[in-house]
């Protein structure tokens, strides 16, 4: 199966959803500022990434796991992958997963965030422990 985080923009909290969902970021407390900031992607410039399927790791199931931006075109964008895992015939399937609730105003640099998802951080962990539940039945 294949997992996409997605938001607004990959570079805050897509990136850390997926980071967590593959392991580089713990889910047993949260990381110091220069782990997150360390993330792959994260504070990236995003406008060249709109649109892409950046790929972030395997988890331990061996799903891959990918983090997209959207704009605000979230629900066309998670329509058109349905439609293009049905006409492919891909058995895995794709899981999109929108994390834009726990996003921020993109705005701001990368260190503001890192403040605002830290804030953000324990609620984050219990989405992606749900999401890691439901994949795994």
């Amino acid at each position: 199966m294949k997992i996409v985080y997605h938001s607004y923009s990959p570079s805050y909290a897509a990136a850390v959803a997926a980071a967590m969902h593959v392991g580089i970021l713990p889910g047993e407390y949260i990381p110091n500022k220069r782990r997150m900031l360390s993330v792959p992607y994260f504070g990236a410039k995003y406008a060249s990434y709109f649109g892409l399927f950046i790929y972030m790791g395997i988890d331990e199931i061996y799903n891959e796991v990918y983090i997209l931006g959207t704009k605000n075109n979230v629900s066309v964008i998670t329509n058109e992958l349905a439609s293009v895992d049905d006409i492919l015939h891909m058995n895995e399937g794709v899981y999109c997963v929108n994390v834009s609730a726990f996003d921020t105003c993109i705005s701001l640099p990368a260190q503001f965030h890192y403040m605002l998802l830290k804030k953000r951080y324990n609620a984050l962990v219990k989405a992606v422990r749900h999401i890691k539940n439901q994949i795994s039945v």
